[in-house]
């Protein structure tokens, strides 16, 4: 996998290269994908509480969405993962609330299958949907094919 970067309002627009951004074949359309900048400040209000940090991350947060060139098939790929982890913390959940319920252990399994579900999801998206870090009008892009990001920066340099 590769990494490049793009400008926000290309991404924003949608005026990319029409190639996809995970095979590197002919794109067939684009996906919206959310890009975040939070700064490295917010850290230190760990030192004051969960509370301080979660709130002051939740106000200086920057969020840009963008719309990245995909191929069916990864498009068709990255449907079918999001189904599959959203269904497995849905049955995770289901069955920690089953288990307080009933039988204990029942709830010990849905804790289980929501532990499975957190990796499969975080290890999982990186190979499904591309990732991003926004730098004021740039984003970062990260595990894209290499012929995306070759693409990407021929056509920056031609600009």
């Amino acid at each position: 996998m590769a990494r490049t970067t793009a400008r926000v309002e290309d991404l924003k627009a949608g005026t990319l290269p029409p190639i996809c951004a995970k095979t590197g074949g002919a794109a067939d359309g684009f996906t919206s994908i959310a890009f975040y900048s939070t700064p490295g400040w917010t850290w230190i209000l760990l030192l004051f509480g969960i509370l301080p940090f979660l709130i002051a991350r939740a106000f200086s947060t920057t969020r840009v969405v963008g719309f990245v060139p995909m191929s069916e098939v990864s498009l068709r790929r990255g449907r079918a993962f999001t189904w599959t982890y959203l269904g497995s913390f849905l049955v995770g959940a289901l069955l920690l609330a089953l288990g307080f319920v009933t039988v204990p252990r029942v709830a010990e399994l849905g804790v289980g299958v929501l532990a499975a579900a957190v990796v499969f999801t975080c290890v999982g998206w990186l190979f499904v949907w591309p990732t991003g870090h926004l730098h004021g009008e740039w984003v970062d892009l990260s595990f894209v094919d290499s012929r995306f990001a070759r693409a990407l920066d021929r056509w920056y340099g031609a600009r």
